[in-house]
């Protein structure tokens, strides 16, 4: 059995100070408090016996340290009796029990991340994954336009209104673009330059044709 450990002190805030020095100063468990009457407060802890007599040791020096504390008196019990648990608790309740056993058993964080993250990278991998495909198909369609769409422009070329080459994709704006001749714009601009630019050049470009 795990030893047991004692502060009684006269007055509250004297016993809520010596406790919380006791339970950072060794791995102890806070068993219970107790009020005798007359003010005497009793606190007891649990664990291993140097682990109890250093909590019991850190918690009467921080009693002692407060102005107008009194500590009235302090104990250890090594290997305490099993019948003493008739008048006192001898082992931590139920609920610290199961905190203790779970933050045992319980994975470590990076195995936690490790478990719960996949899932995500995945999804954005997938997301990037995609975006990279749209982003890399007006570029094949503009290095390889089809022969047939820019033998008609040139055909029907300057008949071009801005009504129509808005509803246009992008890319065949590119082609008309690269395929009219007099354009200021280089491939390079026109791969790079905004559906309206291309359109106003476009326009600009058949109108001094017209002319």
């Amino acid at each position: 059995m795990n030893a047991l450990g004692f502060i009684e002190t006269k007055g509250l805030l004297a016993a809520i100070e010596g406790a919380d020095a006791m339970l950072k100063a060794a791995e102890v468990i806070l068993l219970e408090k107790n009020f005798s009457g007359g003010g005497l407060v009793t606190i007891s802890v649990t664990g291993e016996v140097s682990a109890v007599q250093a909590s019991v040791e850190a918690g009467t020096a921080a009693i002692r340290r407060i102005e107008g504390s009194e500590l009235v008196s302090h104990h250890v019990i090594a290997r305490p009796y099993d019948e003493i648990s008739k008048i006192i608790a001898t082992s931590a309740p139920v609920a610290a029990e199961v905190k203790e056993i779970s933050r045992e058993t319980a994975p470590s964080p990076v195995s936690a991340d490790e478990q719960v993250q996949p899932a995500p990278v995945e999804v954005k991998a997938e997301v990037e994954e995609s975006q990279k495909e749209e982003s890399e198909t007006p570029a094949v369609q503009e290095s390889a336009p089809e022969a047939p769409v820019v033998s008609e422009i040139k055909e029907n070329e300057p008949q071009y209104k801005a009504a129509e080459l808005r509803k246009m994709k992008i890319s065949k704006v590119r082609q008309i673009a690269r395929s009219l001749e007099g354009i200021s714009m280089t491939n390079e601009e026109v791969k790079k330059a905004t559906k309206k630019t291309l359109i106003d050049e476009i326009i600009n470009v058949t109108r001094q044709i017209e002319e």
